[in-house]
This record gives structure tokens, sequence and C-alpha cells, in this order.
């Protein structure tokens, strides 16, 4: 698992804070697939998915994150479940009308100038301002520094290197919740939650510390924090039953992940499914038919493809030679090696790695 996640480049980042009063109901869009997430930092909210009919209450100190880009909706606390119940207003209108660039800050409520006395257009533009942010009756101050928000949120997300597409390596879940605050534990765990233990407590605390306090370096230590969460919930999820085809999957079964453990370690040996099945433990048929079915590719492959994402690692990351990086990922001539990397990502080792030099203003 570390070995997957290393080579492909996870990373967090932040959108805003979102300081929110009274009725608010905003949809969030689906996105690739990114990894959302959201930290209740003062009062509470619910999320919504248009899908089905669920409704998670969410209160101060908790987490929850959104995987594989899927569309969702915060609400306020008091918004009833299901669709019919709910108008939200897209995120992209949201960011339009209350949006500060300067502070990060996304909020529903803003002053609004006050019309004259007597003007055609006040009750209509009181209409649809209250439409998009909620209820309102009349002109509000900007808040200060989240004071008057009845919710505030850190909102964010978690990404691999988009340009790689790994087989089955994503949360399987449509959502994730860490729990925060001082609570008890239940005592039947609900089902997309992580169990409420000291190392996961110990982690959120830390999380929630960061966002509140803001003190120099909060965003780079709280993203590696979010990348910590992410990795322990990829490898919570090997012990269950129901994974779909995919290199969780592979990893989970004892057998087949013997074979990936010596591909993601030795790329550049002259592996063939034979010697594969070997390590296995397993026929090189029974090896063959087991590893589709789990990974979900063939094992050659899924080794071609691991090879050209250690490449991609090393071209990133080292000052190694091409001929280096070729022969370090299995391969004996260059230019069997560029035509590969052209055809798996575009564009070839050269070209990709003068790309990123010239990104980071180098050579």
């Amino acid at each position: 698992m570390s070995d997957v996640c290393s080579n492909l480049r996870l990373r967090s980042d932040f959108y805003f804070t979102a300081e929110m009063q009274g009725a608010f109901c905003v949809r969030v869009p689906a996105e690739g697939a990114r990894i959302r997430f959201h930290l209740v930092l003062a009062g509470g909210c619910r999320l919504l998915f248009e899908d089905r009919d669920l409704a998670l209450d969410l209160g101060l100190g908790d987490l929850v994150l959104v995987p594989n880009g899927k569309a969702h909706i915060l609400a306020d606390a008091q918004q009833q479940t299901g669709p019919a119940n709910v108008m939200p207003v897209d995120l992209a209108t949201a960011m339009a009308h209350g949006f500060d660039p300067q502070t990060g800050i996304l909020r529903n409520r803003k002053k609004v100038p006050n019309p004259a006395p007597g003007d055609v257009d006040e009750k209509m533009a009181r209409q649809m301002y209250g439409q998009m942010h909620g209820q309102m009756d009349g002109p509000t101050q900007e808040p200060t520094h989240g004071q008057d928000a009845d919710m505030r949120m850190l909102c964010g997300f978690c990404t691999f290197d988009e340009a790689i597409r790994h087989p089955g390596l994503a949360l399987i879940d449509d959502h994730v919740v860490l729990r925060g605050g001082d609570r008890r534990e239940p005592l039947q765990q609900p089902p997309n939650e992580l169990p409420y233990e000291a190392p996961h407590r110990a982690v959120l605390a830390a999380i929630t510390d960061l966002a509140t306090s803001r003190r120099p370096g909060w965003q780079a230590a709280l993203a590696r924090l979010m990348e910590v969460v992410v990795l322990e919930i990829l490898g919570s999820q090997l012990g269950k039953d129901d994974l779909p085809p995919g290199v969780l999957a592979g990893l989970a079964d004892p057998r087949i992940s013997r074979a990936l453990t010596v591909m993601h370690r030795n790329p550049e040996q002259d592996w063939n499914a034979e010697s594969l099945a070997r390590h296995a433990g397993m026929s090189r048929t029974r090896f063959v038919v087991r590893f589709g079915a789990c990974v979900g590719v063939p094992p050659m492959q899924y080794l071609q493809d691991w090879r050209m994402i250690r490449a991609r690692t090393m071209l990133r990351d080292t000052n190694l030679s091409m001929d280096e990086v070729a022969l370090r990922c299995g391969y004996q001539s260059m230019p069997a090696f560029s035509r590969r990397f052209k055809a798996r990502f575009g564009e070839g080792p050269g070209g990709y790695r003068r790309g990123l030099r010239k990104q980071s203003g180098v050579g």
C-alpha cells in the first residue's frame, strides 16, 4: 500500500472556509476522482445526496470525506432529507455571490445595498437573494472572523496524480466519517464511520487544532495530516469482503498480494506470468485467472502500468539519467521505454521531465 500511494503522489489542498448563517443549501458538483473533505469547526450541518434518501448529521469536530468526486449537498442542520425537500444552490453561484478571495471565506450573508423606497425591483431582488442565500428579512452586515456564523466549516480535497489511473485504488464508500468532539463510542459502530479509536481521535484532534489556530504553516501541516487520514481509510478497506476488482482486492488476497509485492519492489526484474505464479504459490493458469479476477487486469499489463508509474516518479523526483530510469523499470532498450512511456502518458520521458523543470523554473 505504501509503495502504491507514494508513487501516485497523493496530495491535499483547500477550497475555502464556509461561514454560514440561518438557512443554506449548496450543491457541490461532481469533480473527477477527487476526495472532498469537510471539517466542522463550529455549529453543525447536514450532508445529503441527491441519488439517495440520506441525511448525515455533522457536528463540531466531525470530518467527512466524500470520495470519487461524488456530487453532494451541504445544508443547514434543519434541512429535511430527500431530493424533493431540497432546493440547492450550485456552488458556482454561491461562490460568485459570497466568496472573498482575500480571506478565502465563503459566506451566505453579505452586506446588501438598501434599495431606494418604492424601488420596483426591491421585492424581486430580495426574493432572488433569499433563494440563493437562505431566508432573509433585510440587509445584514458582513460577519467578522466567523463570530456571527451559525456554522463554520473547512472544505478541501485530496487527490492522486490525475494523469495516472491506477486500477481500483479508491475509497469504495460514498462517504466516510470521523467523529470529533468529546463523545462516547457507540455500542455498535455505524456504517461508513471509522472506529472511535485513540489514533483516529489523535489525528482528528490535531487536524481540528491546526484548522482553528491557523498557526504559521498550518495549511501544509494539515494537508499532510489529511493524507494520513486517506491512507488510513484505504488500509482499513483491505479487511472488507466486498471489495471491487482492483489493487486493493489484490492486496487483500494473500497469494495475489505476494505477486503484487515483488512487482512493486522489483519492477526491473524480468518477470513473466510463470515466475510471478511461483511467488504466489499457484500454477500459472490459476494465477493468471485469479489475478485478473482480483485486480481487474492481467498480471503483465499491471506490471507494465506499474513500471510506467515508477518511471514517472523517478523522472519527477530524481536526477537519474533517462537510461538509468529505463533500466530500473525493466527496459534494456531506450527506444522501447520511450515508446511505452509516450503511449501511456501522451509524451516521451524527455518531454515530461523538461516540462516539469520548466514549471519549476529549473533549466
